[in-house]
């Protein structure tokens, strides 16, 4: 099967994934109007997130057991079920439980779509395709928005989540009309215990960077750290873990999970902050705002696309990532100096853009077979933790020099502050952003290892048999 094919028949699901986590944000207070949500509202947004996040490892290792198609449906037909039951809500904790449902079938949507795409297309040529599915998620980001608007203004906000039926539907059929080949699995015994405790302890260090908890953060830390424990014991006595250590000794795994990392925390750092400097400091429109970030978002499309050509036609990728990081020190010292905030934004995207298929193609050219969906969902939970990281850092930052940013009335709190208040906050955030950058750039430099890339998928065995080895496995 040609690769466009393959591709074609995962793309839908890689939108369906992408769209929903930004459709649902411009009717939120429509929603909680409605319902009578108050200032729980935001949890509307996080339930998904924290769900989604959390359920990213367990899709990948029982697909990796059980077969990517298997996996896939069942992954569609959980987030379509959580539509409904999203869509049908008449209260508000009926709607967040909806959402959790809803995010544990959209958690292995994006990471199920890239595994697949891993076992057909060699890591040499994955890269060009890297482009498309960048355009996709660009797509879905920028029509998210726009879809949840008017869905809420002229029909209901109820249609936020019934058009995920018909979409899901087709995605369904696609997958099991073309992607029949990818339903075998191997013999193994899924490691349940440490799957729970994995998921635990996602939703602990999410709830920790969460500004809106009511729990205390030394009970967090506390839970967190016992919860650790627990799950470092029970990974040592089972002979196939959730997350295997031998992962981490293959060359170049670790340190692309770190830079991607990096990547999302300041790409998610520049598409929450810079609208909030352009509206708050510069009083621009949301719309206008939206108009500027479209430059970021067909930077990060460009770079992402000409970056996995170059992978496909040379083999080299490692001057990518480090001409990536280059360009987005570049990008984040020009706002930090509050000069040509347009070019920045460009050199920004491109930057940014040129890491994504670049990391991938790494992570993908050095995982075995048997483990391709546990590391390859390890790689997008790195991504989206990365970016959990980075909304949690810019907050910090710009709390240093705006202490209270929402009073008991709302966003009136930031009534009290002018603009240079507000531009020492903004300045304060990229000048961590700096520092991010400029380690990236010296990690990338010194420790990714330039290797040759496979122009073959290997094949998972049936049946297989994990070794308990501390060397690193081979790559045949």
């Amino acid at each position: 099967m040609s690769p466009k094919t393959i591709f074609a028949s995962v793309a839908l699901v890689i939108a369906l994934g992408s769209l929903e986590k930004s459709i649902v944000t411009t009717p939120l207070p429509i929603i909680g109007e409605e319902l009578g949500a108050g200032q729980a509202l935001t949890w509307v947004v996080t339930a998904y997130l924290l769900a989604a996040t959390a359920v990213l490892p367990v899709y990948g290792k029982l697909s990796d057991i059980f077969g990517r198609v298997k996996m896939l449906n069942i992954s569609v037909a959980l987030f379509l079920l959580g539509s409904v039951a999203c869509a049908i809500a008449q209260d508000l904790p009926t709607l967040l439980a909806a959402r959790v449902l809803q995010g544990i079938g959209g958690g292995g949507l994006i990471a199920l779509a890239f595994t697949v795409i891993a076992d057909c297309i060699p890591a040499r040529e994955v890269g060009k395709y890297q482009g498309y599915i960048s355009a996709v998620y660009a797509a879905s980001s920028i029509a998210g928005p726009l879809l949840g608007g008017y869905f809420a203004e002229h029909l209901s906000w109820r249609w936020v989540f019934w058009i995920n039926l018909p979409l899901g539907a087709v995605a369904l059929w696609m997958i099991n009309t073309n992607l029949k080949h990818l339903s075998k699995g191997r013999d193994s015994r899924f490691d349940w215990a440490g799957a729970g405790l994995l998921m635990t302890i996602t939703t602990l260090l999410l709830l920790l960077m969460s500004p809106d908890i009511a729990i205390s953060q030394a009970s967090l830390i506390i839970a967190t750290v016992v919860v650790m424990i627990m799950f470092m014991v029970v990974e040592k006595r089972v002979s196939d873990p959730i997350l295997p250590a031998r992962l981490f000794n293959l060359p170049g795994y670790l340190i692309s999970v770190l830079l991607i990392m990096c990547s999302q925390l300041l790409m998610f750092a520049v598409l929450v902050y810079l609208p909030l400097q352009m509206q708050w400091q510069h009083g621009m429109t949301a719309s206008a705002s939206g108009l500027i970030m479209m430059v970021f978002m067909m930077s990060i499309t460009s770079g992402a696309y000409l970056g996995g050509k170059r992978i496909a036609k040379t083999g080299l990728y490692k001057s990518l990532v480090v001409l990536g990081f280059a360009l987005s020190v570049a990008a984040v010292f020009l706002l930090y100096q509050g000069l040509l905030m347009t070019v920045a934004l460009a050199f920004a995207g491109l930057g940014l853009g040129l890491t994504l298929p670049s990391l991938n193609v790494v992570v993908q050219n050095v995982l075995p077979p048997q483990d391709r969906g546990i590391g390859l969902s390890m790689f997008g939970y790195g991504r989206e933790f990365g970016g959990a990281i980075g909304v949690a850092f810019c907050a910090a930052l710009f709390h240093i020099k705006v202490p209270v940013l929402v009073g008991e009335g709302g966003t009136d709190g930031l009534a009290q502050f002018d603009s240079i208040a507000l531009g020492q906050g903004f300045t304060m955030t990229y000048g961590g952003l700096v520092i991010v950058a400029l380690v990236s750039l010296v990690v990338a430099m010194v420790c990714l290892k330039a290797q040759p890339l496979s122009n073959d998928v290997a094949k998972p065995k049936r049946s297989y048999k994990p070794e308990r080895s501390n060397k690193p496995e081979s790559l045949d």
